[in-house]
């Protein structure tokens, strides 16, 4: 049976491209047909990630098999590149094809930050070691379905959301409107796959394990994107203040955000407007009881519990950083992009206990 869309993975070797390629092992729309990498190539998936042995006889190239990709139907390029790496080779994957019959079939989504923010000079102060490349992150649309989901549906590209970002914006997009100012307290505590597969001192197990620590408060760069998400890029409407933390997991992020209402109110009140806002939006589960991160690590969920004090404000959000803050996230981009039902390929439970 033909596949409804074709799909290839640059950047084969991290964390992201393992978790795209086992979520797209049960898609049942699309094929991969191509993976690439800089350092692996000539080995098989199943070399570089021994969980999917026996899912993928592919073996990694330098460069995308167009003519696989492009072959027919819906064709999807997701970019595992790191920042710096990822909009270049997408900027010449685009410009390879630009003419061809094919191009106007062919669909990116980065999951790198290269092309978030739609400010240049605010991409430049959060992304320095990164190219600008302004006329792409003019048509790349921010791809966090919940908030963009009309846009998505005909982008050319999509700049997938930061893991931290994603769980933030989820917590509060309901309460944030052109009306609220004030300030937005965002504890955000994140597992080590989120530092990426490159071993560093800080991710590193003997220094993780048994520990806790922040990291880059009040200098976060997702901290942008969230109020770029929220509509008040600029922040003068806003007033953030995100604290990222490590837990001592792998897998998971766990968001508590402070706010202040304009009047008082009651916590069934405050998530029956959470229910409303999420109403069409699968994967969004409000929950009476606060989160869990065992409710939704292995899954797409994000699952979001609030609780209301007169005027004070605590909204909970629980998701896994390498699905729905990333893969599974693009995967849901790709079913938007191609026609395809929203949840294809990602209407699974959670793994519990972890």
């Amino acid at each position: 049976m033909t596949p409804a869309v074709r799909v290839a993975v640059m950047g084969a070797s991290g964390f992201a491209a393992g978790e795209l390629l086992r979520l797209l092992v049960q898609h049942p729309e699309a094929a991969v047909v191509s993976v690439t990498t800089t350092s692996h190539v000539g080995r098989r998936v199943g070399d570089v990630h021994p969980h999917l042995r026996g899912f993928y006889d592919l073996r990694l190239s330098d460069s995308i098999d167009l003519d696989g990709l492009l072959e027919e139907g819906h064709a999807v390029a997701f970019s595992a590149l790191p920042h710096g790496a990822s909009a270049v080779a997408i900027d010449r994957l685009l410009a390879t094809v630009r003419g061809s019959g094919a191009a106007e079939r062919l669909r990116v989504i980065d999951l790198s930050g290269d092309l978030r923010l739609k400010d240049p000079g605010m991409h430049r102060k959060v992304y320095p070691e990164t190219p600008v490349l302004d006329a792409w992150r003019k048509v790349f649309v921010y791809g966090l379905p919940e908030i963009c989901r009309e846009p998505i549906r005909t982008a050319l590209g999509v700049a997938n959301p930061g893991c931290l970002a994603a769980a933030a914006i989820l917590a509060v997009a309901p309460l944030i409107s052109e009306a609220y100012a004030g300030q937005v307290v965002l504890d955000a505590k994140t597992g080590s796959s989120g530092a990426g597969r490159q071993l560093a001192e800080t991710t590193h197990h003997p220094t993780r394990h048994s520990n806790f620590r922040a990291y880059k408060p009040l200098a976060h760069r997702h901290e942008p994107e969230i109020l770029q998400a929220l509509g008040d890029p600029r922040g003068t409407r806003l007033r953030t203040s995100f604290v990222a933390q490590s837990m001592d997991t792998a897998r998971g992020i766990y968001v508590t955000a402070h706010l202040e209402l304009a009047e008082a109110a009651d916590t069934s009140g405050v998530r029956q407007r959470y229910l409303d806002f999420y109403a069409n939006a699968p994967f969004v589960r409000i929950v009476e009881e606060t989160p869990e991160l065992q409710n939704v690590v292995g899954s797409n969920f994000c699952d979001i519990g609030v609780c209301c004090r007169g005027r004070q404000v605590v909204a909970m959000a629980a998701l896994d950083n390498l699905v729905k803050g990333l893969a599974g996230t693009a995967i849901q981009n790709m079913n938007l992009m191609c026609g395809l039902p929203e949840t294809a390929g990602l209407w699974v439970p959670s793994l519990r206990p972890v």
